[in-house]
């Protein structure tokens, strides 16, 4: 069956080091991990029978659906985040739990149809903004009474609030807390605010004695009445790239330094299947798409590569620095468009900053002594440190 969950006072130890930013490890207790995966198991519709889980163990999302989860329900968890095409055992008759990534959907609609003949088939979807996949793979399963939940959170704080998916909920952009998570500051319905959260579920930083009393998520939200809130954006340059947080004033400074010759940027996209990615701008007559992947691959081994590589004629700055947008991808402006897929996707303004300002810090004076950065639910850089599995932990 499931394995066992860590002793209460055990610390699991999950690292939110960063294609783009430094390392940081994060510590969470036994008993924090089994209050989580209780806070979950109560958004569940009735008992499941197997949990398949397509997100790597070794980070907090992950670890959450494939190990804390199971053990609370004593079910058996079937592991396809190595192998994510390899069809899942589907047993007739079983209810199952699906727990997706952004990219998993459009795996999942590949068996929609054995779904559809289970008596109960459940899903969370985590580490990234839903995709246009997970609405198509909603309405194929929609008649079968398929039931999907968003989870909003972070490696140091957990999951902080969730929101249904399918069915469709009549208020669909109201985020709800969990009960043990507190919004700091001072709510003002239709203000906006920096998302800043106390819990008992916040990890403690490896090297400090205790966890902090709040940390300021990279969300901007704007609180609503009767409770909840609504997600207005991001206040840094950060992209969710199938739960890898990428800081994208950090890819262009890399590459800079690689690549002197180059004047660069990076702007975030919107993707059908990946939910965010991101496209490379570049200013350089004399290099190709190929030579700007190779020094990117170079500086940045770790990263993923832009969805699109392309040389422009100049990157256009306001006056403060920031990329103008509407001229950069003037269609007049692009000299040499690289090869992206069919699917273009829009550009994510909202994630656009001043490429001279540091992008990993908040907006809001307020939230600055609270701060602390956070990284995505589900990360998987290399060189991480793996959160100790159940024949490995440590006190």
């Amino acid at each position: 069956m499931s394995a066992a969950l860590p002793a209460p006072e055990e610390e699991v130890l999950f690292s939110t080091s960063g294609h783009t930013g430094e390392p940081a490890v994060w510590a969470r207790t036994g008993e924090q991990l089994r209050a989580e995966g209780l806070l979950l198991a109560a958004l569940l519709p009735e008992a499941v029978d197997t949990v398949v889980n397509y997100a790597p163990p070794r980070h907090l999302y992950g670890y959450l659906m494939g190990k804390v989860l199971p053990a609370i329900l004593d079910v058996p968890v079937q592991h396809l985040w190595e192998d994510p095409f390899t069809p899942p055992d589907l047993t007739s008759g079983k209810r199952v739990l699906l727990a997706c990534l952004p990219s998993s959907w459009a795996v999942v609609r590949r068996f929609s149809s054995r779904l559809r003949s289970l008596p109960g088939v459940f899903a969370f979807h985590g580490a990234g903004p839903v995709t246009e996949e997970a609405d198509r793979t909603a309405h194929v399963l929609e008649s079968s009474g398929f039931q999907a939940t968003e989870l909003l959170g972070a490696t140091e704080t957990g999951a902080v609030a969730y929101r249904p998916l399918a069915p469709r909920p009549a208020d669909p952009e109201r985020w709800t807390p969990f009960p043990d998570v507190d919004l700091k500051g001072a709510p003002v319905p239709g203000g906006e605010q920096p998302l800043v959260v106390s819990s008992p579920r916040l990890a403690r930083p490896r090297g400090q004695a205790c966890a902090p009393e709040a940390i300021a998520l990279d969300d901007v939200v704007r609180p609503l009445e009767g409770g909840g809130f609504s997600l207005v954006g991001r206040s840094t340059s950060l992209v969710k790239v199938n739960g890898r947080r990428l800081y994208l004033s950090r890819i262009e400074t890399a590459l800079r330094k690689e690549m002197p010759r180059l004047d660069v940027v990076c702007v975030p996209r919107s993707d059908a299947i990946r939910a965010e990615h991101y496209d490379l701008y570049y200013v350089g007559s004399t290099v190709g798409e190929a030579e700007v992947r190779k020094g990117m691959a170079a500086a940045l081994p770790d990263a993923p590569q832009p969805r699109g590589v392309h040389r422009v004629r100049r990157i256009p700055r306001s006056m403060t620095g920031k990329v103008r947008l509407d001229l950069l991808l003037a269609a007049d402006h692009v000299v040499s468009p690289g090869t992206v897929p069919a699917v273009r996707g829009t550009p994510r303004d909202d994630l656009v900053g001043d490429a001279e300002q540091p992008a990993d810090r908040p907006t809001a004076s307020e939230a600055a002594p609270l701060a602390s950065q956070p990284e995505a639910l589900f990360r998987a850089p290399a060189g991480h440190v793996t959160p100790p599995l159940p024949d490995e932990r440590k006190n």
